[in-house]
């Protein structure tokens, strides 16, 4: 009996050495995937952005003039790199689910705006081929928990299909619809194309897997975006569903959970949950809203709090000049249709008397002019109804132009554009990809700044120390000390706790970019980086610091 225990006990420690060894294996399989995906994400996102920039540089003609034919061509080198960067990230996130490493961000969604702006993204591509398009979206379905970023992208998939697949002045179209009972929303993407046989059906959702060689050489793609659309779908805990019938089209059915607490959202909830994520717009305190519609005033209000902005509101045009005239806001939001005068007279009035002409307007209406509104002079206009990110995104690139155009004041009083070179500012260029390095030394030298080149993160810190330069432009992947560490002893040192460090990196995984905040960068690009983005983001960056040191 004593053998027996001892023969059994022996085999369970052999059974939990094994365990022990298959799980060290399964873990050490995971990381070596997470970190071979960081490196494909690096290795592929370098190369790129050496050639989006160059020929972002070479279209601005930092190189010297250039003719028609030399630009349209620059023109279709971005468009393609453009592409292969979607391909790119199609990849990744395909990677990322698989490998369970990709994270929704849950919250209340709007399925109007959602829905509007998937739409608006395939509109010109649809009119090319004079398509129709159709949508219908039952009122009775406001807000879903979902990701937005990730149900934009599996619309986006499915519009793009639709239109890719249709004949010329065929129709393709957007149906909602919302099952109480079932607690479901059901996103329907139809079209009258070419149809999918049914025995074909069921291998759609595979990666890489195109259903007919012919059709793959005329409808080019990769096979990868309906299979992301089905894990995406599947992440949120929804289903995908297709009719389809050659020559006839085919129909794409999306169900989304609807939680009964997005039936109805209280505004207050809504706050709390994106206030946290809303970028405060330093440069905008106040606002002035010329608005008549009360949904629609509450809807700005709360978009604008969430920002820390004080509002004023009119709800009518009458009057809405003097009122500011009186207040100075910071910047208006415009509607067009008012109940007393047209909002093109309350713009024209703005722009043409002295007092008020330098505000920034904002036109947010169903009135879709965008070359009348900019004509009159606003600034950026919006098409109701419209999303909290598409609110935000209008509102910090108004601030950008408004603060690269007092930039260009100051450098043109100070002469930072003259030949006085130490009266420039002094960027600390931290990468080791020479192309890299090129691009985006000889966009900056073109913009008239001083330029400093580390490619190492111990001298980085050491050149940074010495000479404390007004801006770092710091690479995360770099040798001798990796850039998030070479950050955190940048902040140590008191000369650099304020020194504004932009993180620019071609790393694309979940929490990259909330690793470079936590470790004291002021701000972060992904490559590949779009160059007038980042010397915007350098403008705006010098200009609040300047506003701070002024306070």
């Amino acid at each position: 009996l004593e053998a027996e225990r001892a023969l059994l006990a022996r085999r369970v420690e052999e059974r939990t050495a094994d365990l022990s060894t298959a799980n060290a294996e399964l873990a050490r399989a995971a990381r070596l995937k997470d970190e071979f995906l960081a490196s494909i994400s690096h290795e592929l996102r370098t190369p790129l952005n050496a050639i989006l920039g160059i020929s972002e540089a070479l279209q601005e003609e930092v190189y010297g003039p250039l003719n028609e034919n030399q630009i349209g061509s620059l023109h279709s080198i971005e468009e393609s790199g453009r592409h292969l960067l979607s391909l790119i990230n199609d990849i990744l996130d395909l990677s990322k689910v698989e490998a369970g490493k990709l994270e929704l961000e849950i919250r209340p969604v709007s399925v109007e705006s959602v829905c509007h702006a998937s739409l608006r993204l395939i509109k010109q591509n649809a009119h090319n081929k004079r398509l129709k398009v159709h949508s219908t979206i039952d009122s009775s379905v406001s807000t879903i928990q979902a990701d937005e970023r990730r149900v934009k992208q599996i619309l986006v998939n499915l519009l793009s299909n639709a239109v890719k697949f249709t004949l010329e002045e065929g129709e393709i179209g957007l149906e909602v619809m919302g099952d109480k009972a079932a607690k479901l929303v059901h996103f329907t993407v139809w079209d009258n194309g070419i149809g999918i046989a049914k025995d074909d059906i069921s291998r759609l959702f595979r990666p890489f897997v195109q259903l007919d060689s012919s059709l793959a050489r005329e409808y080019a793609g990769t096979g990868l975006g309906l299979s992301l659309v089905y894990k995406m779908v599947e992440l949120h805990g929804g289903t995908v569903a297709v009719d389809s019938e050659l020559g006839k089209g085919t129909r794409f059915t999306i169900s989304l959970p609807w939680q009964e607490s997005a039936f109805f959202l209280d505004p207050h909830e809504e706050a709390e949950l994106v206030a946290a994520d809303a970028p405060h717009l330093t440069g905008f305190r106040r606002a002035l809203l010329i608005e008549d519609s009360p949904a629609a005033m509450a809807q700005l209000i709360r978009y604008l709090g969430e920002l820390g902005m004080e509002t004023m509101a009119c709800t009518q045009g009458q009057g809405a000049w003097e009122k500011a005239l009186v207040e100075q806001p910071d910047v208006i939001i415009l509607d067009i249709l008012l109940p007393d005068v047209s909002g093109w007279d309350v713009l024209q009035q703005l722009k043409e008397e002295a007092p008020t002409r330098d505000i920034p307007v904002l036109v947010v209406s169903v009135v879709d002019e965008p070359v009348k509104a900019l004509s009159f002079g606003a600034s950026a206009t919006l098409v109701k109804p419209i999303s909290r990110q598409q609110f935000q995104s209008a509102l910090r690139q108004i601030l950008v132009e408004r603060i690269e155009a007092k930039w260009t004041m100051i450098r043109a009083l100070t002469r930072w554009s003259g030949s006085d070179d130490e009266s420039q500012p002094l960027i600390l260029l931290v990468e080791d990809n020479e192309a890299t390095i090129k691009t985006f030394s000889d966009y900056l030298l073109s913009k008239h700044y001083r330029l400093l080149i580390s490619r190492n993160g111990v001298e980085a810190v050491k050149m940074a120390k010495e000479v404390q330069p007004d801006l770092i432009l710091m690479d995360i992947q770099i040798p001798g000390m990796n850039g998030l560490k070479a950050i955190r002893e940048l902040r140590a040192d008191a000369n650099l706790a304020q020194t504004p460090i932009v993180a620019v990196t071609a790393l694309a995984m979940t929490g990259d970019h909330e690793a470079c905040l936590r470790a004291g960068a002021t701000a972060y690009l992904s490559k590949p980086v779009r160059l007038k983005e980042l010397v915007a983001l350098i403008e705006e960056q010098f200009a609040l610091r300047m506003q701070l040191s002024q306070e």
